[in-house]
């Protein structure tokens, strides 16, 4: 998978949180696409930034604090508003820090006037079309790329299966629950029968030709800071839509999923076998209940 990196905002006063953000890019083996390549200024040729971002980038980074940056001559948003424009026309994958406006900021880097008024109705745009993040300083910053494009990568490398042109276990089923002991005891006996491990899912929209989501099928642990090193592999069952194919899925350390694209909602099956030979049967109903989000 190509993971070249558009990262985006201005420069004076974002050069550190720019620095911080390349290299935490570098180390997850991703390449930075970024205005350094233009000598480093606000006044960066915009048509140049907008090839890149159509032509050579995949990602969109997007980080944005009190300046709203330079607007050429005859145009009325500036470079940085235009190259989240250009990613949005390219459908490009967009992430979005905006700086948390409760920590001190220099005041010669703090817009006023129309420029504050413009950088305030473009954020309050980012803020309705995306899930943002908020970042406190260059450190903080780092890390909520670093987790985000992490994520994502580790996504996209799920096994891929394309829709074709067992049992489930009822012991734990609970017969008559009453009392506040009795359903914490069962929700106990949940973690403990499935030690810990569930079936999760993501959607996105999709780029394939008549589905509208591409999903993203895995296993997590209920805690995040522990891993799946107990599980040998995963077999998932998605159904006759996928040709009533069984996808084994083998635990090399990262994430046990797969990915494929629907159209519609549908019902994923997955049987996971520990290294001990213990065999736990998951289901999860892929739905897309968050379809409104991406509208």
């Amino acid at each position: 998978m190509s993971k070249r990196i558009f990262i985006s905002s201005t420069f004076v006063d974002l050069q550190d949180y720019r620095e911080a953000v390349q290299k935490v890019v570098r180390q997850l083996g991703a390449i930075d696409i970024s205005m350094e390549n233009f000598g480093a200024t606000d006044e960066r040729p915009k048509d140049e930034c907008l090839r890149l971002i159509q032509e050579e980038s995949d990602i969109f980074v997007g980080i944005y604090a009190y300046r709203y940056g330079h607007v050429p001559k005859g145009d009325k948003i500036s470079i940085t508003h235009a190259e989240y424009e250009g990613a949005t026309l390219a459908s490009r994958k967009r992430f979005i820090y905006l700086v948390n406006e409760s920590i001190p900021w220099i005041p010669a880097y703090i817009d006023k006037k129309e420029a504050e008024a413009k950088l305030r109705k473009f954020k309050d745009k980012l803020k309705a079309n995306h899930i943002c993040q908020f970042f406190s300083n260059r450190d903080d910053l780092a890390a909520r790329v670093a987790a985000d494009l992490g994520k994502h990568f580790s996504l996209q490398d799920l096994k891929n299966v394309t829709p074709s042109t067992a049992k489930d276990v009822d012991e734990l089923d609970p017969t008559d629950l009453k009392t506040i002991e009795e359903w914490n005891k069962h929700r106990k006996d949940i973690f403990v029968h499935n030690r810990g491990v569930f079936l999760v899912h993501v959607i996105t929209p999709s780029k394939m030709k008549g589905q509208k989501f591409d999903v993203f099928i895995y296993l997590k642990k209920n805690r995040d800071e522990e891993d799946l090193s107990a599980v040998a592999h995963a077999k998932f069952f998605l159904g006759r839509y996928w040709g009533n194919e069984i996808f084994e899925v083998q635990n090399e350390g990262d994430y046990i999923g797969l990915s494929t694209a629907a159209y519609g909602p549908f019902l994923c099956t997955c049987c996971v076998t520990f290294k001990d030979g213990y065999k736990l049967y998951l289901s999860r109903y892929i739905d897309f209940e968050m379809e409104s989000v991406f509208k």
